[in-house]
């Protein structure tokens, strides 16, 4: 009734539909709590649903916001006072009008609603505070900035979170049914504050957006996960009724159409699709976080974004989408409802007939007057029918109809509409069935629900033990209890009598026309099929295709879901098919299009689809086909595919090149459409794609193989091709592996060969090769994605079959060659090796190799990114597969020295591979996977090392240890094997020292000693097996250069194994080790000296750092010292031999000048002590000599030369005692520092120096004047001199003798004034012989009366110096006599007289002393030197001192006295 009011209303001269709506509003809203009762929103809901359609909402809006003020406390309406309260005590929740969080039933109701309080919260301010308090303070949480604007605007009562309109707006985007007109309009209001972007309001640059702030909570993040749940819901419904004629949807609004019995407005497809493509982009918008991040650039975005829209919601542009509103739908609504009305009046408008007389419907008399009155009531009865003729049930078919085309079209048309009217009628009671189950499902959950209820009980008190109770207790109880809906109950009864009433329709059997017109309908056919059968004429034909397309065309949705119509149709179509269309030729095409046209009918005419039948359309049936390609028609383009048997048109037709190269680019394309991960539907007519490109490529292959290769390369570049393709070719090729053949698909007939035969010949295999390295190197360069990001980054998914291809090519090659060097012995085997490298190389090149621009030549392109690197360290594996393979291949065919494979990959890898800022990743991938080649099989050159050296100067140190690594597992012996011919070759020599300095430059990687059975490790233990004596100064001066600078001292003292054989390789080089061959070295002694230079160097600077013990430091130092003993230089005299060891000498002693002096002082003590345990004889000349040369300090000098001297004379079984010459030519005694030296050995007690050095003095010149000079000297000397050791001793007695055999030459003279001198001197020596020999000394006061210190001279020495001084006092009777001539009479002065037999007494007095038990083997030597002295004396004073000696007899017996005493 208000619709047809409002219709009215409308027309011309009438009120206008604003008066009328707003008269009906007020109406309705004046009841108290109006929006509580369901009938009053049932037609408020009826009231904005027309208000929206006549664009007149405006009215409502304005009616509803002020009694929504008013409800919020804006006026003092007392009538809201009730309101108010229930807002209290409903937990401060915002009063509206829609009750709750969402209403799903009165959905244009509250798209009113919470449009008029959207405008609310724009007046008021309260969303621009409380978005503008979330941008301003980014940790407050929406309800905090709530409160906060609640202050700012002084509210009247403080809105709740709920009620917060971007909350209301989602609400009721979740519960509204999908298939209601509004629902898009209501997301996009939600979007619009969503994606609201409120920075520029308040003067902050566009940041994100705000909505993701107000869905912090855990309960607001399960609200955005059911919104994109219900956004996927809605998107999937009008998909799929976008393909069926009608698909219920929840809470759908039919209900008036099922009671007019009419059938319902039907939305187009088209619209179904635009929604489908709208609820897709929100869910995007809604997943998207970068839109709530403030970094998304809206023109970058993706098509699929609706970027346009996008920018419309984000700039707040209110303008609702029309478009997506089926205003259509609700025209239609709407004047069904008016059209309700309308026959609703007139049914009411109608009388019955009014009786004239009332009867008594009590009274049984007047049961007569009731009958007839009764009677009266109805109309005359008719007369009976007439009769005519009856006609069959089922119209005759006549013989012309089956030949007129268009009489047998009208005829079965008829019949057909009536078969589909009766399934559109079925189809409608089906939707309608499921649309009322939906209802009921959604509505039982609701019939009762669980309130809260509280109750008192009064728990009466019986009493106990005697006491009295005060009273019942009283007990508040809350509790849960069920409520049962009766809105719910009345809507379910209401429901299930429509479910009654719609299933007792679809239980009545249908009418008879339906049957009659089934069985004319086949009736029709039947004729025609045999009439065909009988006689086949083209009249009879035309017309069974025009059936069978016009069968065709009445096949729909509705015809398909009613089993009876459905059966019908397939077997009319079955029929005609079999007999008219198939295997014909003219009706291929027409076919085809029809299929296309309605993929739905492609099950029911598939079958008769044969382009086979039409060989000359076979390509353009084809490319229709691949033009319809989608992934939603899959099974449609598989029964397609299935009909076109390609083996068959190829071995029949014979097409020429360019029909099979265009069905070729047709296939790609269909290949190309479905991109490279197919999904898994449409994986069986991409098989069928797959299939059909092999049949092409095998089929007078290779007509089609530069096409194929082309187009596969080509799509792969662009991830355009699915991998499978690869395989189904490398399979057609026969390339893969034999598992990989076995899952191939059996090839039928003569088109495919067996998987055994090599398609590809010898030349085209170098074709093919050649082809690639061409297209991938300009593939490389030809986008600055492949140039920044290598090819990896787009042909990673095809790695697997691009890597079987290549190797599978370099294979055929190799063994291309091999075969050819096998039948042409003559072929340089180096040259093709060469050849086939370097063809390596350029295939692998784009790949795995660093490339240059020819434009810009400075700009370096590397082969792959870091994420890429394990496709790339594939495609490195294969490389190096490669080049072992090509090793092994010619491993024993090149002559020896010549370049084999490995080391043209190892120029290669240092050419191209090692730039300074090559990356360590890809870096890593070559050295992991390179290492596993058989680098023992290598023979490196001198081009080689020079090419490692420039590597560990200026490329990355990972490159400088690979290099490294590879050249240790070299078999250094085999390679310098040449180095022990008596003539080596030039280059062996700079071999040698190439290895040398690898090995030094090598030691010092802790990467490389640390590995596991290191290689390095192993080549430094081959030391002493290599030949080391080419090695010259000047390469190993240079070597130690290196070695001084990049190792640290300490290595000389580490205990590790690597730090050792250092050392030893060090030391070997040198030549200082013993030789293990008869191998000379060169420029041994320099070598030498600098290894010994440098071990010293370390040595002190450990020790001026401290970081060496002086134990250790003297256990270093013997180390040297022993090393320079056992050295010995080749094919020297001994004069150079003894300048060559003296320098070494010098080496290690001049770290006694470089050290401090505590360290200093305990050298000098270590070197004595080795000198008098390690040296004898001759040996120890050289050391004599650098000790005279080297130290610095004079007091080091004279105790090393004192003991290079002292061990000069020591006895060893194969000492050869050349006597004092060889000492004289060695030591030399410093002339700057000469008398500060000869004072330091006197001081010292280095008697033997001096004595030395007296003889040098008297060899020097040989006259009496320097004789006399030297003995004045020695004379001087023994005054000063007073031994502390029994060593001392004994040397005393050389001086002693070298006096009196000067003082012998000097009495031969007969010169008296030299006779004087020698007469002064001997007394002098006499004197202090006589001092010496004392028991006690004679020093200080108590030596002054004869009780000093006993004297620490030994008992032998001070016999000797007593019968020396008694044989003098006898020989020297007076100061101015000696005795010259033997057998002249002896003349004893007094003191003579008392010293004898002093002497004679204290040898009596030793000898009983030492006799008996107290003798010992101490006292022996004593004992002999005492009786040797007695025999001497009395063979000299025999006859009591009357026996007359002459002066020389006198001297020569001192002589040999002295030398005796010496020897003792």
């Amino acid at each position: 009734m208000i619709q047809a009011h409002i219709s009215v209303s409308t027309q011309p001269n009438e009120v206008g539909p604003v008066a009328v709506l707003e008269f009906w509003v007020q109406a309705l809203i004046s009841q108290h709590l109006w929006y509580r009762e369901q009938p009053i929103l049932f037609l408020m809901d009826h009231l904005c649903k027309a208000a929206f359609q006549l664009m007149q909402e405006d009215c409502i809006q304005k009616l509803l916001y002020q009694q929504h003020k008013n409800a919020l406390g804006y006026h003092c309406d007392r009538s809201l006072l009730s309101s108010l309260v229930s807002w209290i005590v409903a937990g401060n929740i915002t009063p509206s009008f829609v009750e709750g969080l969402a209403t799903p039933t009165q959905v244009w109701f509250a798209w009113t609603v919470l449009n008029m309080e959207s405008i609310f919260e724009e007046d008021s301010q309260l969303r621009r505070v409380i978005e503008g308090e979330l941008v301003i303070n980014s940790a407050f949480t929406p309800d905090q900035a709530l409160k906060k604007a609640q202050t700012q605007l002084k509210l009247p009562i403080v809105p709740s979170l709920q009620r917060l309109l971007i909350y209301r707006w989602a609400h009721q985007a979740l519960v509204t049914p999908s298939d209601h007109p509004l629902l898009p309009l209501i997301w996009q209001k939600f979007f619009l504050l969503y994606l609201h972007r409120p920075g520029p309001q308040y003067g902050l640059p566009i940041d994100g957006c705000i909505g993701r702030r107000f869905f912090q909570s855990p309960a607001h993040i399960n609200l955005l996960k059911e919104m994109k749940r219900r956004l996927t819901e809605v998107a999937d419904f009008h998909h799929a009724a976008s393909k069926a004629l009608r698909v219920p949807a929840e809470g759908s609004e039919g209900l008036p159409e099922s009671h007019s019995g009419t059938p319902g407005y039907l939305t187009s497809p088209e619209l179904h699709k635009e929604l489908v493509r709208l609820f897709n982009v929100y869910i995007l918008w809604l997943e998207d976080e970068n839109f709530q991040k403030g970094d998304t650039y809206i023109p970058s975005l993706p098509k699929h974004y609706d970027i346009h829209r996008l920018a419309k919601v984000m700039q707040n542009q209110q303008d609702l989408w029309m478009e997506y509103l089926n205003m259509e739908r609700i025209y239609h609504e709407f004047q069904e409802t008016v059209g309700l009305w309308t026959q609703a009046k007139l049914e009411s408008h109608s009388t019955p007939c009014s009786l004239s007389v009332q009867l008594d419907f009590t009274d049984p008399l007047l049961a007569k007057e009731r009958v007839l009155s009764n009677l009266r009531k109805h109309e005359a009865p008719q007369p009976p029918l007439a009769l005519h003729p009856t006609k069959p049930p089922v119209p005759v078919i006549s013989s012309a109809v089956l030949l007129s085309q268009k009489d047998a079209t009208q005829l079965v048309c008829t019949d057909l509409n009536l078969l589909q009217q009766q399934a559109r009628t079925a189809a409608l009671r089906e939707s309608q069935q499921v649309a009322l189950d939906g209802e009921l499902l959604d509505t039982m959950p609701k019939q009762y629900v669980n309130r809260e209820e509280q109750t008192t009980l009064h728990l009466e008190c019986r009493g106990s033990s005697g006491k009295k109770c005060q009273g019942a207790a009283v007990v508040t109880v809350q509790f849960e209890g069920m409520h049962k809906n009766e809105a719910i109950s009345q809507q379910l009864h209401v429901l299930r009598k429509e479910v009654k009433q719609l299933q007792a329709e679809a239980a009545k059997p249908p009418s008879l026309n339906i049957v009659e017109a089934a069985v004319h309908a086949e009736n029709l056919i039947t004729a025609l099929v045999n009439a065909y059968k009988l006689q086949p004429t083209p009249g009879i034909q035309k017309v069974g295709i025009s059936l069978f397309f016009t069968i065709v065309d009445y096949v729909s949705d509705e015809t398909q879901r009613h089993p009876p119509t459905r059966q019908f149709f397939t077997s009319c179509i079955e029929i005609l098919g079999q007999v008219f269309i198939s295997g014909i030729k003219s009706e291929c095409r027409k076919v085809l299009e029809t299929i296309l046209k309605n993929s739905r009918l492609c099950s029911l005419l598939s079958p008769f689809f044969t382009p086979n039948a039409a060989p000359a359309e076979f390509i353009q049936l084809y490319e229709q086909v691949v033009k319809f390609l989608s992934e939603d028609n899959s099974d449609m383009i598989f029964m397609l595919l299935t009909k076109f048997d390609l083996k068959q048109w190829l071995s029949a037709t014979k097409p020429p090149l360019s029909d099979r190269t265009r069905l070729l680019e047709s296939i790609h394309l269909a290949l190309t459409a479905w991109g490279l991960e197919p999904d898994e539907d449409i994986l069986m007519p991409f098989n069928l794609f797959c299939k059909h490109w092999t049949y092409l490529l095998l089929y007078q292959f290779p007509d089609q193989y530069s096409d194929i290769l082309r187009l596969l390369m080509q799509s792969s570049a662009e991830q355009l091709l699915s991998p499978e393709c690869w395989k189904a070719t490398l399979r057609a090729l026969g390339c893969c592996a034999p598992s990989c053949q076995q899952g191939a698909a059996s090839t039928e007939g003569a088109v495919l060969p067996s998987s055994s035969d090599a398609l590809l010949s010898d030349k085209q295999v170098m074709e093919t090769i050649q082809w690639l390295s061409d297209f991938f190197y300009k593939l490389r360069l030809s986008k600055m994605d492949f140039k920044s990001f290598g090819l990896f980054s787009k042909w990673s998914p095809y790695m697997a079959d691009v890597k079987t291809f290549l190797g599978y090519l370099v294979k055929r090659l190799i063994d291309l060659e091999m075969t050819c060097l096998a039948q042409d012995p003559t072929a340089s085997r180096k040259t093709v090796l060469k050849s086939l490298h370097s063809v390596i190389i350029q295939l692998f090149k784009p790949w795995i190799l660093v490339l240059e621009d020819n434009e810009s030549s400075q700009q370096r392109h590397y082969p792959w990114l870091e994420s890429d690197t394990v496709v790339a360290s594939s495609i490195v594996q294969l490389f190096t597969d490669c080049i072992d393979s090509l090793h092994e291949s010619f491993k024993d065919k090149l002559l020896p020295g010549d370049a084999g494979a490995l080391w043209l990959h190892l120029m290669h890898y240092c050419e191209a591979c090692t730039a300074p800022k090559m990356p360590e990743f890809i870096l890593y991938a070559f050295h992991s996977t390179y290492r596993k080649l058989p680098w023992k099989d290598l023979h490196p050159d001198q081009m080689l090392m020079e090419a490692f050296f420039k590597v560990e100067r200026g490329s990355p140190k990972s490159c400088f240890l690979f290099l490294g690594s590879v050249l240790c597992e070299v078999n250094w012996v085999s390679v310098l094997s040449d180095a022990w011919n008596s003539s080596p070759h030039p280059e062996t020599r700079s071999m040698i020292v190439c290895l040398l300095f690898m090995m030094i430059l090598l030691a010092k990687e802790v990467q490389l000693v640390d590995q596991t059975d290191s290689p390095l490790l192993s080549l430094l233990g081959q030391t002493s097996s290599l030949s080391w004596h080419l090695v010259d100064i000047v390469s190993y001066q240079s070597v130690l250069s290196y070695f001084s600078s990049h190792y640290p001292p300490s290595i000389i003292l580490a205990k590790e194994s690597y730090a050792e054989l250092i050392m030893k390789l060090l030391k070997v080089s040198a030549g200082l080790s013993i030789p293990t061959d008869s191998q000379k070295h060169l420029d041994a002694v320099p070598k030498c000296q600098a290894f010994t230079h440098q071990m010293v160097q370390f040595l002190s600077t450990l020790e001026q750092n401290g970081k060496i013990t002086l134990a250790v430091l003297e256990q270093e130092m013997s180390k040297l010292l022993d090393d320079i003993i056992v050295f010995n230089p080749p094919d020297m005299d001994s004069q150079t031999r003894h300048m060559a060891l003296s320098s070494l000498f010098m080496e290690v002693l001049m770290m006694m000048n470089n050290a401090t002096i505590p360290t200093a002082e305990f050298l000098r003590g270590s070197i004595r002590t080795w000198i008098g345990q390690k040296m004898h004889g001759l040996v120890v000349l050289p050391l004599l000599t650098a000790a005279c040369q080297s130290l610095a300090s004079v007091r080091h000098m004279a105790e090393t030369t004192e003991a290079c001297i002292t061990a000069y004379f020591k006895e060893s079984p194969l000492n050869q005692n050349s006597g004092w010459g060889p000492i004289l030519v060695s030591l030399q005694v410093p002339e700057l520092t000469m008398e500060e030296f000869l004072q330091e050995c006197l001081t010292l007690g280095s008697y033997l120096t001096l004595y030395v050095y007296l003889l040098q003095c008297l060899n020097s010149e040989q006259t009496l004047r320097n004789e006399m000079k030297v003995l004045l000297i020695l004379s001087k000397w023994l005054e000063q001199v007073y031994p502390s050791s029994v060593e001392e001793e004994a040397k005393l007695f050389l001086w002693w003798h070298q006096v009196l055999q000067l003082s012998l030459i000097q009495t031969e003279q007969n010169d008296s004034v030299l006779t004087e001198s020698v007469i002064r001197i001997l007394l002098l020596v006499q004197s202090r012989q006589n001092l010496v020999a004392e028991e006690r000394l004679s020093s200080g006061i108590l030596g002054a009366i004869g009780f000093g210190r006993k004297s620490p001279l030994s008992n032998r020495f001070r016999v000797v110096a007593r019968s020396m001084a008694a044989f003098l006092s006898v020989q020297v009777p007076m100061e101015d006599q000696i005795r010259l001539r033997p057998g002249s009479e002896l003349h004893l002065t007094p003191k003579a007289q008392q010293s004898l037999p002093l002497l004679f007494s204290y040898y009596e007095e030793r000898n009983n002393q030492n006799s008996g038990v107290k003798e010992c083997f101490s006292f022996l030597p004593l004992k002999r030197g005492m009786e040797t002295v007695s025999a001497m004396i009395l063979c000299h004073l025999s006859d009591g001192f009357g026996r007359n000696l002459c002066t020389s007899c006198l001297l020569a017996d001192l002589t040999t006295f002295s030398l005796t005493l010496g020897s003792t």
